[in-house]
């Protein structure tokens, strides 16, 4: 893995740092793939309950794809289609970490960047920050899985005014269609989040990784008319684990539930 990329863990929060600082933490190629492994290597650590996702810096989350990449990664549709393999599989591996996920957001968040972001479950920004996704104005075409995403969260009309203006939009804008759950002073950024993260980590993992599995299908099928038996049964099979067991008994004992995700 790329030293662009570093990841650190406190306890059972892990945070994946994106390290361009220079650059604005611009996304290369290999990032992506390293995104990939780590989101992949992480989710399978039981020990991590909760990963914060952050940029280098106090400029940006991420300023987006580096378009440095781009001659020898994307320059045309087959190249293009490669490069989608990369960045996509990182952005999906991402969305299915069974562990609740963090964005950090300091400055920029934009195109690859904002993409990124939304597959994590929460986001939390610094006061100031601009979010947007100007690819129109470099005549580049976000994929259906990203639009997807900004599209379920901002709603299809906020989607639609990034995609087509590729102005960029700040806090209060993105507080308001829902890109960003908490909107915070910069210095307070850090301790809001990290707390946040603690809170989740605290949690039961076997509550958080089905709640995730949930919310997608509730978002993918809002009607639940492909409801099987199998996806009825993830809201029970949770009363036949020792972490119920302990929770319940840490609530009557009024103390802090020691869980371990079995």
């Amino acid at each position: 893995l790329s030293d662009h990329i570093l990841v650190a863990a406190s306890g059972p929060v892990a945070t994946v740092t994106l390290n361009r600082p220079e650059q604005r933490n611009a996304i290369s190629y290999q990032m992506w793939l390293d995104l990939g492994e780590i989101a992949a290597r992480l989710g399978a650590d039981r020990s991590v309950r909760c990963v914060v996702f952050r940029g280098a810096g106090d400029q940006a989350f991420s300023a987006g794809a580096d378009i440095k990449d781009f001659p020898e990664h994307r320059h045309d549709s087959r190249s293009a289609a490669r490069y989608a393999e990369a960045s996509e599989g990182a952005m999906d591996r991402v969305e299915r970490m069974p562990q609740p996920t963090i964005s950090m957001v300091r400055g920029y968040c934009v195109g690859g960047g904002l993409e990124l972001a939304t597959c994590t479950d929460i986001r939390v920004a610094a006061l100031g920050s601009k979010f947007g996704v100007p690819v129109s104005r470099i005549s580049v075409v976000a994929g259906y899985r990203e639009v997807q995403r900004i599209a379920r969260l901002a709603g299809p009309a906020a989607a639609a005014y990034l995609l087509h203006s590729g102005r960029l939009i700040g806090h209060e804008e993105a507080v308001r269609c829902g890109l960003v759950m908490l909107a915070v002073p910069p210095e307070k950024l850090e301790e809001e989040t990290y707390a946040l993260a603690g809170e989740i980590a605290r949690g039961a993992p076997l509550s958080h990784s089905a709640h995730k599995l949930i919310l997608r299908k509730v978002q993918d099928d809002p009607g639940l008319s492909t409801l099987k038996d199998s996806d009825r049964a993830l809201q029970f099979e949770v009363f036949d684990s020792s972490d119920f067991r302990e929770g319940t008994a840490a609530f009557r004992e009024k103390r802090p539930p020691k869980f371990t995700g079995s």
